[in-house]
């Protein structure tokens, strides 16, 4: 009996150390999806300040080993936007994914997909769809996703909480009050997609409250038709976020190796 124990225990601890290195093994291609929040908008250099840049950076100290990353971010997006059947932003989508299979090799590539989407979405007027409720938030969600899947068969999909932003909102699109109070409903619908999708993960939901607590130092004041606004995370807002992002990322990657 006691030897038993004796082999088992090793044999747990060889299982171990095999999964270790096979995740040592993987290259690791995260795929950012998002509007401007993900682009950089605003950032004097977003090459550099950008959520990717410095996300991808601190995910790979994280899980130690270099990881490729592709920016789909685009301003005004919404998840009707990337809606793979829209014909429309998903196509940046297809090219990163073509782009890094071409530069790897197809045995040891993970692609994973940090998914930033809901700002524009719950406008009252002005970006495609918006308003969009939490069902049809969910529904283009499980779009996106689906498509990513038969693109990527072994991919994970980190959901990051779209942040906070002032209720006077109001610049080309109007957002207002009653467009935060649905920012702020949209948490629901990642939780419920994370809870019913083994290979969905609830990303950073902490990033909200930061902006929400410290607006005036880590977003960038804008003039808007309501007077000045908060929407964009500054370059300190974003390290500050993209840290948040890196690690939900970085736990994702270890449960998906369990």
């Amino acid at each position: 009996m006691k030897r038993l124990l004796v082999l088992l225990a090793m044999l747990v601890v060889c299982l171990g150390v095999s999964a270790k290195q096979h995740q040592q093994d993987v290259q690791y291609n995260i795929i950012y999806i998002g509007n401007s929040i993900t682009y950089g908008a605003l950032h004097a250099n977003r090459d550099k300040t950008a959520p990717p840049v410095v996300a991808t950076a601190r995910v790979s100290k994280m899980i130690k080993q270099p990881c490729a990353f592709s920016n789909c971010g685009r301003s005004g997006a919404t998840t009707m936007d990337f809606l793979p059947s829209m014909n429309r932003d998903f196509k940046r989508v297809e090219k990163a994914i073509a782009n890094h299979k071409e530069d790897g090799g197809a045995d040891n590539e993970k692609f994973i997909f940090s998914i930033m989407l809901g700002t524009n979405d719950s406008a009252s007027t002005g970006p495609t769809g918006a308003p969009v409720s939490n069902e049809d938030y969910k529904k283009n969600l499980l779009a996106i996703i689906g498509r990513c899947r038969e693109l990527c068969p072994n991919a994970i999909f980190v959901l990051q909480r779209p942040v906070w932003y002032s209720p006077n909102t109001y610049n080309g699109a109007r957002y207002l009050v009653a467009g935060l109070n649905r920012v702020t409903d949209y948490v629901n619908v990642l939780v419920e997609v994370a809870n019913e999708n083994k290979d969905v993960y609830i990303g950073d939901c902490d990033s909200y409250e930061l902006f929400k607590n410290k607006y005036t130092k880590y977003m960038f004041a804008e003039p808007g038709n309501a007077g000045t606004f908060y929407l964009h995370p500054n370059e300190a807002g974003v390290a500050k976020m993209a840290n948040n992002w890196a690690k939900a990322i970085a736990e994702a990657v270890e449960a998906s190796v369990q």
